[in-house]
């Protein structure tokens, strides 16, 4: 849903990603723009710090300078919390940044003088079980994912839904996805694509054998259960991330978090379809005579 609240920005943080070159020189300048507009600040190449934990429930506006990968890792740290994220795309694809690097100081203007409204995603919530040993528990704003181990071969997946039993897959893994990780891994799997304003949990198997192979809208109240069969490992991965390496009779569960992703925007609401359309659909241009 949206909110339209504009509160004031006092404080903000600024994450740059180590890995990309352009990033540092970029952070220097929103650093030095935040200091002229009078906001306290701190700085970080690392979102998994203690300091930055404590920080962060008193930072109104999280600015990220990466591409998508680095805006997962935000969404999370963020999560419970009424912080904003505002991305600059430093990435390939930029689904989830709201400026590009040569028009940053336009948006974050506006954001900064409350010309800016909130739109909030859902998040899922996974826990892995051995028995009754909780291996890891982790929020997610793209997907979650039960598949191939170390071994690389075909993983065997009880899903049940509210302990109903779905179906057994035969298949190199399963994606529980929210509708913003629909247009992630669960779109390269055949998945549908789902507005982010939808709250719904998607399953989407990847290359099934013998098994289910259509993906699965379900509603957001439901609690999704994975359990893993055979002698074959499997690999929990969240937001792109391997949580822990599951074996037989471990059990995964997926519902929707209380949490949501806050992302401060300046463009129009229905600007999804726009992005969408530039970021997936190849233009004239790439194509030659």
């Amino acid at each position: 849903m949206d909110s339209a609240q504009n509160g004031r920005i006092a404080t903000a943080g600024v994450f740059q990603n180590p890995y990309i070159p352009a990033a540092a020189s970029l952070a220097q300048d929103v650093v030095r723009f935040l200091c002229q507009h009078e906001i306290a600040l701190w700085e970080s190449q690392r979102l998994d710090r203690e300091d930055v934990a404590r920080k962060i429930s008193a930072t109104d506006l999280l600015l990220v300078l990466g591409g998508d990968g680095s805006i997962l890792r935000a969404a999370r740290l963020t999560a419970g919390h009424s912080t904003l994220i505002l991305g600059i795309n430093l990435g390939r694809m930029g689904f989830l940044t709201e400026a590009e690097p040569d028009a940053w100081p336009a948006v974050l203007s506006r954001v900064l003088a409350g010309n800016y409204w909130i739109e909030e995603r859902m998040m899922i919530r996974a826990a892995a079980h051995r028995g009754k040993e909780l291996l890891a528990q982790q929020d997610a704003l793209n997907d979650v994912v039960v598949g191939q181990g170390a071994l690389g071969r075909v993983v065997r997946l009880e899903a049940r839904i509210d302990r109903d039993l779905l179906t057994h897959y035969v298949a190199d893994a399963l994606i529980v996805a929210t509708p913003t990780g629909s247009t992630a891994y669960a779109l390269s799997a055949g998945g549908p694509i789902m507005p982010p304003r939808q709250r719904n949990i998607l399953l989407v198997p990847v290359a099934p054998h013998l098994s289910l192979d259509r993906a699965v809208v379900l509603a957001e109240g439901v609690e999704v259960r994975v359990v893993v069969h055979g002698h074959t490992p499997a690999s929990f991965t969240v937001d792109g991330t391997v949580i822990a390496e599951l074996v037989d009779g471990d059990v995964v569960t997926v519902q929707a978090s209380p949490h949501q992703a806050r992302f401060a925007r300046v463009r129009d609401r229905d600007y999804f379809y726009r992005t969408l359309t530039a970021r997936l659909v190849p233009r004239e241009r790439d194509h030659g005579p």
